[in-house]
């Protein structure tokens, strides 16, 4: 049998192609949904951008001064004044007997209705954003439509792995086939690298398993469906940790792009997403992680919302002892789903776009953490996402919440943040210190998400600013130590999936609109912490957020370096940063 190093080289230059169709444009269309607009007594003078950002507008049309400065898109929305003439012209138009069909739409003539275009008076409005997709505002749910078979196999002349077809082959024969990948002798150590520092935060696989499924297919040659595209999921979330670890001396030969590409390729030869199993849907969300990322300014959601579907099909949003299955195999689908549905709520979130899945579909028990610490973790995700998808439905959706709603989420939102909070030991050892970091890292982002809005509306209880900052800061703390301590290196891909620039940013809007306050020298601190811990390097946001940075400062009369001095004058506001913030209209907000 050819060596491991000929087989890497041999492996490494069939994926020197051009990435796949999966990495380019979503044959998706999300429709972005929020809150109906609430009836106006006054017309809206400054254009979208300005109100939103809560800047002056000089109302220049059909550009104002300062989207025309930022390059930014300029609307203005239509005046009570206008809509009033509107309905006058078409009672004019009733009273000189013109005819107005009143039948609906499928009804009337179809002579020319193909091409037409149909102006639709609706509240609410569509909008183009990229020239690509579309963004609906003012409703309650999203649509995704799918153009053409999602993830494709290569074309027959460009298959490009080699292969033994399970047996061992002389050395120096060509392989032909996908599962040549599994005689790599790094297989088995990137498995052990992810049960020893990623398990704990997607304990999706059995890793005792996935060894077995890797010595049944070397010495068989056969494996159940989905499992070698299983095992190549797990090669690259393990490499990928492994690079984020900051590790000079990396051991592994194959770089994340090769075991991403052999990933997708075997997902689509196991009939994913058309006929799915549990171990494609487990492959499937691998490949969906990246998209939980916070701060991308052009989301994807084909990988998720396929995903979810798939799912669905396979009954994982049900109860699993509803199908008389034993404790083992119900406790590892309840993992699979509260692992979509946090991934779903997560994504949501980044991008300001309601979840696909409704508390109401679903009635899976949360997972037995037990005395395991793998689990201890992950049933702190699955409890946050519980209550983030409540806190979305009742605050961020199209319904007005009431203070019973708020008072009754802060009462469910504390006892969670203080289940979360406690056995902070810094004498734990490196993993159960980070899983009692990132708990409390958990709990402070639910305890953001809900009391965020009193940057919005000054009708929102008066106790939520102190609970919003004291969440930030404590979130900002963990995720610095975090990233510092050299013990806790090999976590730090688990660490990049929480987002210490949205903290950051709702300290700086604070600041911003409580100039003087008795708190700012904390947040200052807190702030000053985050930009001399990040570089550029680290996260290039961070220059972008300097300019929120520099109005913090100048609102504070604190010294600005000359940098910021040009910057001042910005409109960046916390809008930049949080989709879910901009895109409600809190200051029509009737509680």
């Amino acid at each position: 049998m050819a060596s491991d190093n000929e087989r890497c080289s041999s492996l490494t230059n069939v994926f020197d192609h051009k990435a796949s169709p999966l990495t380019n444009g979503s044959p998706f269309l999300r429709l972005h949904l929020d809150r109906p607009r609430l009836v106006r007594n006054r017309g809206v003078q400054a254009c979208e951008q300005c109100r939103s950002r809560k800047i002056k507008c000089d109302r220049s049309k059909p550009h104002c001064r300062c989207c025309s400065m930022y390059g930014r898109p300029c609307a203005y929305r239509p005046n009570a004044v206008d809509r009033k003439q509107n309905k006058t012209a078409v009672g004019n138009a009733n009273s000189k007997g013109m005819c107005i069909s009143t039948r609906p739409l499928n009804q009337q003539s179809s002579r020319g209705s193909e091409k037409q275009t149909i102006q639709l008076n609706q509240v609410g409005h569509l909008e183009a954003s990229d020239n690509v997709r579309l963004r609906y505002f003012s409703s309650s749910s999203w649509v995704a439509g799918l153009e053409e078979p999602h993830i494709s196999t290569c074309d027959s002349h460009d298959t490009p792995f080699p292969a033994l077809n399970g047996r061992k082959q002389p050395s120096g024969s060509s392989p032909q086939t996908s599962s040549d990948f599994i005689y790599l002798a790094e297989v088995e150590q990137l498995v052990s690298w992810y049960a020893k520092y990623c398990h704990f935060w997607f304990p999706l696989v059995d890793c005792d398993r996935v060894i077995a499924a890797v010595h049944e297919q070397r010495n068989q040659g056969t494996s159940k469906p989905g499992a070698l595209a299983l095992i190549a999921a797990i090669c690259y979330t393990a490499t990928r940790s492994i690079e984020a670890s900051w590790n000079s001396n990396s051991w592994f030969s194959l770089p994340s792009s090769f075991w991403e590409e052999v990933k997708i390729q075997l997902l689509a030869e196991s009939g994913y997403p058309s006929r799915p199993n549990l171990n494609t849907v487990r492959v499937a969300f691998f490949l969906a992680i990246p998209s939980m990322a916070e701060g991308h300014s052009h989301p994807d959601p084909s990988c998720v919302s396929i995903l979810v579907r798939a799912a669905q099909s396979l009954g994982l949003h049900r109860e699993p002892l509803s199908f008389q299955l034993s404790a083992q195999d119900a406790e590892a689908s309840r993992v699979i789903w509260w692992s979509v549905r946090g991934l779903d709520i997560t994504y949501a979130i980044s991008h300001g776009l309601p979840p696909l899945i409704h508390s109401a579909t679903t009635d899976v028990r949360f997972v037995d953490s037990g005395y395991a610490s793998e689990h201890k973790l992950f049933t702190a995700v699955a409890q946050t996402t519980a209550m983030l998808s409540k806190t979305l439905h009742h605050i961020y959706s199209v319904s007005q919440p009431t203070f019973h709603d708020i008072k009754k989420l802060e009462e469910e939102a504390d006892k969670i943040h203080t289940e979360l909070s406690k056995n902070h030991n810094i004498h734990m050892d490196p993993m159960k210190r980070f899983v009692a970091m990132s708990r409390l890292m958990c709990s402070s982002k639910v305890m953001i998400i809900l009391h965020q809005p009193y940057l919005r509306t000054s009708q929102w209880p008066q106790d939520s600013r102190q609970k919003a900052l004291n969440s930030c800061q404590d979130y900002i703390s963990s995720f610095v130590t975090a990233a510092t301590d050299k013990s806790l290196a090999p976590y730090r891909w688990v660490l990049g999936h929480f987002d210490v620039i949205h903290a950051c940013a709702i300290i700086l809007q604070d600041l911003i609109q409580n100039y003087h306050s008795p708190e700012s020298n904390s947040l200052r601190d807190a702030v000053n912490i985050c930009f001399s811990t990040f570089s550029e390097a680290y996260h290039p946001i961070w220059t972008q957020l300097e300019s929120l940075r520099s109005k913090a400062w100048t609102a504070n009369g604190w010294p600005v370096n000359s940098q910021g001095r040009e910057i001042i004058e910005s409109d960046a506001s916390l809008a930049d940063y949080d989709p879910l913030f901009t895109s409600f209209l809190w200051e029509e907000l009737l509680v």
